[in-house]
């Protein structure tokens, strides 16, 4: 008898119920003097640990840990610089643990590697990071990158910084990450920035969500058979504010640059279900002004009741 599949097909206009923000601009002046962005989540011993970009008065851009027990508990707890991997320039992390090295990593984008990674064995300290370090990767650099691992390979996507609105992926073995990349390739176009790659459990797919401006922003959803793709498009619109309704306050209407809350905390980035997600994202109610002073703040929305 076959196993029932807790979801056979994406939802692709779920309704996104968003709930309260939960990490605030300006909690940790000077860094996020105008917005706590681009966040990275994980649940690990006990507690939901957040790393996210601060956009500061100067032009730059550092990165920020929080953690607490529950995710309400997030919007009372101590912010922390990143101060041992500190630069002018680093931002937009993504947070693992690689099993097979017994590593946390860190990758992020900085203005000493572009492509970087930092490395701990305790996730909890955030002074205790050992970085930035090169993933050695050149051509098509730009932003955003993300890794992703099957029991064979690492896959990292990144948007490049050429306005093509093209994203790229790369692979290394397993045995190899976090060096030996190989070129890259498109794997999609016609987007913008902020990919993220997710295998959900109860179906077995891989889905690729990014981010999107044509209308606001929102993000489109794709999906795959393969962490490497090729990617087939779900929807255009798959979290944006025309689907969105409010549990709290009206504090946001784009879906911008987040990241979901996974099954696990490994390479594998696992997820249990596509269409029950819980997705913690930079949002404003205004995008007008030069881009470093938007006031951005970070929430949850999720696409079930």
């Amino acid at each position: 008898m076959m196993k029932k599949l807790l979801s056979a097909t994406a939802v692709s206009n779920p309704t996104w119920y968003a709930d309260e923000r939960v990490i605030f601009h300006g909690q940790a002046k000077p860094y996020d003097y105008y917005g706590a962005k681009d966040p990275t989540i994980v649940y690990y011993g006990g507690k939901y640990h957040v790393f996210y970009t601060g956009a500061n008065q100067s032009g730059g851009w550092q990165m920020l840990y929080t953690s607490a027990s529950t995710i309400s508990g997030l919007k009372n707890a101590a912010r922390t610089y990143m101060s041992s991997i500190g630069e002018n320039y680093f931002c937009a992390p993504q947070v693992f643990y690689f099993e097979p090295k017994k590593l946390w990593f860190l990758v992020y984008q900085d203005g000493t590697h572009g492509a970087a990674y930092a490395t701990t064995t305790n996730i909890a300290d955030p002074k205790s990071w050992s970085g930035p370090k090169s993933f050695g990767i050149s051509g098509n650099m730009g932003w955003d990158y993300f890794v992703i691992c099957d029991n064979s390979y690492a896959y990292m996507y990144n948007t490049p910084s050429d306005g093509s609105g093209k994203l790229y992926v790369r692979r290394t073995s397993l045995s190899n990450f976090p060096s030996g990349w190989g070129s890259p390739s498109v794997a999609i176009s016609d987007t913008f920035e902020g990919a993220n790659v997710y295998k959900s459990l109860a179906d077995g797919k891989y889905y690729l969500t990014i981010e999107d401006q044509k209308d606001g922003r929102y993000y489109e959803l794709w999906q795959s058979g393969s962490a490497g793709g090729p990617w087939s498009k779900v929807a255009e619109k798959w979290a944006w504010r025309g689907n969105l309704q409010y549990k709290a306050d009206r504090w946001t209407t784009n879906v911008s640059h987040g990241e979901f809350i996974r099954a696990g905390y490994n390479q594998k980035m696992e997820i249990n279900d596509i269409n029950r997600v819980d997705f913690l994202i930079q949002g404003t109610n205004n995008l007008s002004g030069p881009y470093q002073k938007i006031n951005w703040d970070l929430g949850v929305i999720r696409n079930y009741k």
